[in-house]
Order: C-alpha cells, then structure tokens, then sequence
C-alpha cells in the first residue's frame, strides 16, 4: 500500500491547496500555543487521535466511510495529511478554550463538544459541496451514513461534538487534565474513541424505536452539549478574571475566515449544491462559534480552570 507521497500543487484545485495553507497556519498556531503554555503533550496527542481515527475510516486505503481528495501530502490513499492535522488545532483549541469556563467536572466534557461542533460544522456541512471528500454509498457503519443532508451524513454532525466530549471525559477520567502524565497520557489516547462511541448508544436506542438520525440528532446536540454546560454556568460563582489570550482566539478567526469565504474563490463544486440553506447554517455556526470564543478568549470575565 502506497503511504506518504506527495503530489503536485500545480495539478491541485485551490481549494485542497487553502485546506492545506489553513491546517498547517492553524496548527503552527496551536502549536506554538502549546509551546508557551505546556501543553505540548496534548497538541501531539490530539495529533495522534485524529491520526488514528481517520486511518480507521478510511480502512487501509479502501474507502470504508469516506475519501479526501488528493492533497500535496497524502499519508495513504484517500487520506491526506491536511485531514489528520486539522484534528490538532481543532480539538487543542477546544479544549483550551472550555478550561476557561470553570465548568465542574461533569459539564466539562459537552463544553469541549459545544465547541468542536461550532468549530468544525462549517468545514463538514461544506467539504461534499467543494468536493473535498465524498461519502461511500455503501451501506456501512450500521446504517449510520444512510441519511443524509445536503450530502452529509447526519450522524457526521454528532461525531464532531461525540469526539470532543470523548477525549474530555478520558481526560477527566484518567486524570490528565488535572496532572499530567505519560500513563495518562496513554490513556486519553486509548479511551478517547470508546468514551466518544458510548455517546452513539442514545442515537442507537431511538433509532430502534424508529426515531430517524434527523429527528434525534437536533435533541441530542442540545441536551448532551449544550443543556450541561448552560446547568453549570447557571449555578456557578464567580471566578477572577483570567487573561486574555490572543493567541488561542487567532486559530478560530482564521479558520471561520476561510470557510466563510470559501464560496467566494473556490470555483469548484461537488456532487452536492452549494445552495443558500448551506451557508446560512455556515455563517450561523460561525457567527456563534465567533462570540464564544470572544467572549471566552477575550472576555474581561473569561473564567479558568487547570486542566493540564
């Protein structure tokens, strides 16, 4: 099997160039975030996850669950290297981000998935559409890509926030956040998958009772992500103002500037429309995705907890 090759920019939609231009600025980005703030063990760690589950959708090559596009660094066929970097910043940022809310244990987890869903919906709603990556039509996963939206499968949508609150609860159970260690370190990497697909066994049961994905998924991105973060904060206290930090509210800004504005440069299209019902749910992610971060960020009032 043909692993890490490169292919020719010039024979490259600008597109796939731009994803590749943004996960290398935004992981530079995050990385150097981690560097000042010792958090490198996490940035690699959530390197190596995203390098783990994407080589595990893909299937050794073989398109299991989708396909990306070719890309200047391929690490095997159908999985680009601007793919699994783009887990880093994104989950980095995530996490980095929901330690300023002071939220308890028990919400900390949905605060990272609120995020990565407002982070990465923009990139998933729009990737059939510019033809980043396609879908299989084969019927796997269990049934779990059969209905779709705007190409998108839905439970694509509950696996951006399922895997942040998958790599947070292992965090919180193996106690990583609270002192870092290589065994716990080990462990965020090995139960990170496991505690984001126990968050598939609500969707499986009301499935079973002839629920549709498109019904369920809207109820559980509230009341697994967001109903827990807004039950903490309504009965937290005050905690001292934590610093604002610039550089962690860079990452987003420049990620929600490129998809936003992909549109408007990126002439390519996919099978799927680029039609009006997209990208209001784009700049509508981004939008709320933007005043969280500023408000966490940057806010005078941005609250921390320890977690690494």
């Amino acid at each position: 099997m043909k692993a890490f090759y490169f292919n020719d920019p010039e024979r490259l939609p600008v597109g796939v160039l731009g994803l590749d231009v943004l996960m290398a600025v935004t992981g530079l980005l995050a990385f150097i975030h981690s560097i000042k703030h010792g958090k490198i063990g996490l940035f690699i760690g959530m390197f190596l996850v995203g390098l783990m589950v994407e080589e595990a959708s893909i299937n050794n090559g073989k398109v299991w669950t989708h396909c990306h596009d070719d890309a200047t660094l391929m690490i095997t066929k159908c999985s680009s290297f601007n793919s699994v970097l783009y887990y880093a910043p994104w989950m980095y940022t995530a996490i980095q981000s929901a330690t300023r809310l002071d939220l308890p244990w028990w919400a900390f987890p949905s605060g990272v998935g609120l995020l990565q869903f407002l982070y990465g919906i923009p990139y998933e709603i729009q990737g059939p559409a510019f033809g980043w990556w396609r879908y299989t039509d084969q019927d796997v996963a269990n049934g779990a890509l059969s209905e779709r939206v705007w190409g998108m499968p839905i439970m694509a949508a509950y696996f951006h926030p399922a895997m942040g609150w998958g790599v947070a609860a292992a965090g919180v159970f193996s106690g990583y956040f609270r002192k870092p260690s290589l065994i716990r370190w080990l462990a965020v990497l090995l139960l990170s998958a496991p505690f984001a697909l126990f968050l598939d066994l609500p969707v499986r049961i009301l499935v079973h009772f002839d629920v549709s994905r498109h019904a369920c998924i809207p109820m559980l991105l509230f009341a697994v992500f967001a109903l827990p973060v807004l039950a903490a904060k309504a009965g937290s206290r005050y905690s001292k103002p934590k610093k604002r930090d610039y550089l962690l509210f860079s990452i987003p800004l420049i990620w929600h500037a490129f998809f936003a504005s992909a549109k408007f440069w990126d002439e390519r299209r996919g099978p799927v429309k680029l039609d009006e019902d997209i990208m209001c749910l784009v700049y509508v992610a981004t939008l709320s995705s933007m005043v969280l971060h500023f408000c966490i960020d940057l806010g005078s009032n941005s609250n921390h907890i320890k977690t690494a």
